[in-house]
């Protein structure tokens, strides 16, 4: 039996033995994800992935209960993203397909065999609208709509991973969706509907 995530913190904190593997083991995946939706490049993920279990190991004696151990933990990550992409300039984002292709546990589905080469090329070219909009967002909302959207965080999850009030949150994240509609349908080429 697994010990539930506050006993596992509790563990990681008191320094028993395989309890930060463990720690490691249950949230390394997860925390990649978030930090692909940052940073867009395997390579820069992987980094901060491993960046991030140092600081949290070095960091663990501050844990407090009060937040779930990986609210706590994805904080960590995304302020360790958010100085990577404060020392250099946001790179083009890698397509949808290849991130999916890199990304442990978010495969896309196979590829449908009748899907006709057109509908092939319009599902491609709309994720690309997706992430060129996502990509223009104000780096507050685009770290929440990326918390939402590609981490599947709940709103309340947010607000405790960001230190702000819930309704900040639902704002930020209603803006950033109506931002990134707005740039997708300003994006469709003549004769195309919008999306």
């Amino acid at each position: 039996m697994q010990p539930d995530d506050f006993a596992l913190m509790e563990a990681v904190r008191e320094g028993r033995e395989g309890a930060f593997e463990t720690f490691v083991q249950r949230y390394q995946r997860r925390l990649y994800r978030l930090a692909w939706g940052y940073l867009r490049q395997h390579e820069d993920a992987l980094d901060a992935v491993q960046e991030t279990m140092v600081k949290i190991y070095l960091a663990r004696a501050h844990y407090r209960p009060e937040s779930h151990p990986f609210t706590w933990a994805s904080r960590i990550l995304v302020n360790h993203c958010l100085d990577v992409l404060r020392r250099r300039r946001v790179r083009p984002a890698d397509s949808l397909e290849e991130a999916q292709e890199q990304r442990p546990g978010r495969e896309l589905a196979p590829a449908d065999p009748a899907e006709s080469p057109l509908n092939r090329h319009e599902r491609s070219e709309f994720r690309r609208r997706v992430e060129e909009a996502v990509a223009t967002l104000p780096e507050s909302q685009r770290e929440i709509f990326v918390l939402r959207h590609f981490e599947e965080m709940s709103l309340q999850e947010i607000a405790r991973a960001r230190g702000c009030a819930l309704g900040t949150v639902k704002s930020s994240l209603h803006r950033a969706a109506a931002a990134v509609r707005d740039r997708m349908q300003r994006a469709t080429l003549p004769g195309e509907s919008p999306c």
